[in-house]
């Protein structure tokens, strides 16, 4: 009975690093790289910084994995994750309570992907044609809400949800862990899972096999949407304020971190290799940041790690939906 476990986590183990082999060679590489460049790097409060920091993109970029594994693009997430986030606020300046408020967050997120889920599925929008649009409104949104205005958030219960740590690991990270968890989950063994790999793998013959494509889309973008409204919340408990900007010049970072681990685009992919893809750009702006290298040398370098991902993407023989 050992073995047999033995033998069935060897293979998991295999199959994982099959299909995310560059990634994980590219993040060996980063580590070394920058820990012989900073006695800092490879400090337990380092890793633990850089576990905090991938815990929102992270969290978007799970949700976003399953709707990429259907052949779209949808970079909206961050405009959401923003207006999410300004809800949240407002509800907490009229002094409502934190779980309720953290609830209806949650609720406007799946608004938002219903949006989304509509215009793709009923209007027959392209994905990202459909997202960029509401990428505008939700932003725009935001903003509107407070006129820009910002609002402080102290509270004890977002103070713990951003900072607080257990067993000396960061309650952000662990909330993370559990999300990659139930999509993983959801993807591996429901119904729904395997569904969303035969429509993103050929719709046409999903279709003919009685699958209601429209049906797997619309609950795809509306997983999206709530990863993206918990990634709103982390934000604000993170930096202590609702603020518009929130994610503002960050709206390719989920994608690149989806493609960076070879998941997410027409029925091929993984969630755990998104996971890859999001440490390694976690990883990657950690390290520059230790080295003091420029704000804009920064997006330099993730323009270019977004450009060599799809450039990846595109060896792998996926294609993005348009």
């Amino acid at each position: 009975m050992a073995n047999n476990s033995n033998s069935a986590l060897k293979k998991g183990l295999q199959k994982l690093m099959k299909g995310n082999i560059s990634t994980i060679i590219a993040l060996i590489i980063l580590c070394l790289i920058f820990g012989l460049s900073s006695p800092y790097f490879f400090t337990f409060t380092n890793i633990m910084n850089i576990g905090t920091y991938a815990s929102i993109m992270g969290t978007m970029a799970s949700g976003l994995t399953v709707a990429m594994l259907l052949g779209g693009l949808d970079v909206s997430q961050y405009a959401l994750s923003a207006f999410c986030g300004m809800i949240l606020g407002m509800l907490y300046e009229i002094g409502w309570n934190p779980y309720i408020t953290m609830i209806i967050t949650i609720l406007v997120g799946v608004v938002g992907g219903c949006l989304n889920a509509f215009i793709i599925t009923k209007m027959h929008v392209s994905p990202i044609i459909c997202t960029m649009g509401t990428q505008f409104i939700f932003r725009g949104g935001a903003y509107l809400l407070t006129d820009g205005r910002y609002i402080r958030i102290s509270d004890p219960v977002y103070t713990f949800i951003g900072s607080g740590k257990i067993l000396g690991i960061p309650f952000c990270l662990i909330v993370m862990a559990v999300i990659y968890v139930i999509v993983w989950y959801i993807l591996k063994y429901t119904t729904y899972g395997r569904q969303v790999f035969a429509v993103g793998g050929n719709p046409k013959v999903a279709q003919l096999a009685g699958i209601d494509t429209a049906k797997i889309r619309f609950i795809s973008h509306i997983l999206a949407a709530v990863t993206a409204a918990l990634g709103g919340i982390i934000t604000v408990s993170q930096t202590a304020a609702a603020m518009a900007k929130h994610g503002s010049g960050n709206d390719m970072d989920g994608i690149a971190a989806v493609i960076l681990g070879g998941s997410g685009v027409a029925g091929k992919g993984q969630v755990t290799g998104t996971l890859f893809g999001v440490l390694l750009l976690s990883v990657l702006v950690n390290g520059m940041t230790l080295l003091n290298v420029q704000a804009y040398w920064q997006q330099v370098i993730k323009g270019a790690v977004l450009i060599f991902a799809v450039y990846i993407d595109s060896l792998r023989g996926n294609g993005l939906q348009a």
